[in-house]
């Protein structure tokens, strides 16, 4: 094999994982890590848009809490990134069953994941 036929490598997809419980982040981020992401980690709304809105910074999914504490959940999170930033995809996690028919009405495909 020459180097001319080898493939480009491809590009590591970039996910934020907005999560405010420490341990559940720490779990996430490394899973997502060792299946080959690049994982940027948060632990609300605010932290996650800050790191957003720099535009150096592609993020290719953000992997977010429903349930978070600050001025914005995660629902809150999910409209701003779609209107900031709509070539990301959301996925929305949490444990509170209304949060899936809530989600269900935000997010085009399917969007929520249980916790563990």
């Amino acid at each position: 094999m020459t180097l001319e036929s080898r493939s480009p490598p491809q590009p590591m997809e970039t996910i934020l994982v907005v999560e405010d419980e420490v341990l559940v982040r720490i779990v996430i981020a490394q899973y997502l890590r060792d299946c080959g992401y690049r994982v940027i980690e948060t632990v609300n709304a605010d932290e996650a848009i800050a790191v957003l809105k720099l535009a150096e910074i592609i993020v290719d999914v953000i992997f977010t809490d429903i349930d978070m504490p600050g001025a914005m959940d995660g629902f809150g999170l999910a409209s701003w990134a779609r209107a900031n930033r709509p070539g990301a995809e959301v996925i929305l996690t949490g444990t509170i069953p209304r949060a899936v028919d809530a989600a269900a009405d935000l997010c085009e495909q399917n969007g929520t994941v249980p916790k563990p």
